[in-house]
């Protein structure tokens, strides 16, 4: 089967209702079925080549048990599913949106972090309709998939790494750059070097941070308030996890109970490896409570605050121009 990556509009707009309605959906504006044109070329006489290009590949080489990757850029997440059917023209939807396939969705939130650099290249491709060029990309997108769900499975198949996966050249810059910083992240900083790093980021975003000493914290590894001292409001636990692995609902309930404890108003609880969805679920019901830092959470917090960061953590994410993770020292 093949394995395509279908976008949900150039800002993400349509990423919410291709989910709920259970479809992949593109549109370019054209307000006619696919089905009316005999041919490539007479398509490409009413939109520009490369759309006519896309649009044709939809209707005639997209086919059910395909995989379909849609990268969110609202959830910063990747959704996976499988083909359940045939073209359909749906001029009840969005012109952007009114050509159709059915999904059916495997996974609709699977962190960035899960996939391997080559197989996030991919997803990276700007065109709206392409497809992965990593090797092995189906077989190794389901595993990371099903050890998503907790299903049994073989391990991650491998894979050979592709410098430049994307045909057209074109990439998501800014989820590059998040990219490549995650992965410095997971090289550069274990155990309490992380506890720095969030800590550093919370201080220069006003909040004075004091780091637990090593050991047993009670689940705590960082409290941190604003104001004179730190005795202003709002106070925080934070909890910080470097490990690969996602974080499940043990460790969200031990800083929830934490939060009594020490007395403070809010938790932060951190993890480059993300979260199980258990979790996800869990804290949209604790939105005004605890927040989650994922891996592209604390790339950007990173960003944001990358001047005022002590010169120990720059050098070891060097950026240029606050954008772009310089290559030479990769290493």
């Amino acid at each position: 089967m093949a394995v395509w990556l279908i976008r949900a509009g150039r800002h993400g707009e349509h990423e919410a209702m291709s989910i709920e309605e259970g479809v992949t959906a593109i549109g370019f504006g054209l307000a006619r079925s696919v089905e009316e044109f005999e041919t490539r070329e007479a398509l490409c006489a009413e939109l520009p080549p490369a759309s006519a290009d896309q649009l044709w590949r939809f209707r005639h080489e997209v086919q059910p048990g395909d995989m379909v990757v849609l990268p969110c850029k609202h959830t910063r997440a990747v959704a996976v599913g499988r083909v359940a059917g045939g073209y359909a023209y749906r001029p009840d939807l969005s012109a952007q949106a009114s050509h159709t396939c059915a999904v059916d969705w495997c996974a609709t939130d699977v962190p960035r972090s899960d996939f391997d650099q080559d197989l996030l290249n991919s997803f990276g491709a700007l065109a709206t309709v392409s497809q992965p060029q990593a090797q092995n990309a189906e077989a190794r997108i389901q595993a990371v998939v099903r050890a998503y769900l907790g299903q049994a499975g073989d391990a991650d198949p491998a894979g050979e790494v592709v410098p430049d996966a994307d045909p057209n050249g074109e990439l998501d810059l800014d989820q590059e750059i998040k990219d490549r910083i995650v992965a410095r992240l997971k090289r550069k900083f274990a155990g309490v070097r992380m506890e720095h790093l969030v800590a550093s980021i919370l201080r220069a975003s006003g909040y004075e941070a004091v780091e637990t000493a090593a050991g047993p914290d009670g689940g705590v590894d960082i409290v941190a308030g604003r104001g004179e001292l730190g005795f202003g409001q709002p106070r925080l636990c934070v909890q910080v996890k470097a490990w690969r692995g996602r974080v499940g609902l043990a460790e969200y309930d031990r800083l929830m109970g934490n939060l009594d404890t020490f007395r403070a108003e809010h938790g932060l609880l951190v993890s480059l490896g993300g979260f199980t969805k258990p979790v996800r679920d869990r804290n949209a019901q604790s939105f005004f409570k605890i927040r989650l830092w994922g891996p592209d959470d604390l790339a950007q917090r990173l960003l944001e605050t990358y001047e005022e960061l002590p010169v120990d953590i720059r050098t070891d994410v060097p950026l240029r121009d606050r954008k772009v993770l310089e290559e030479a020292s990769a290493a």
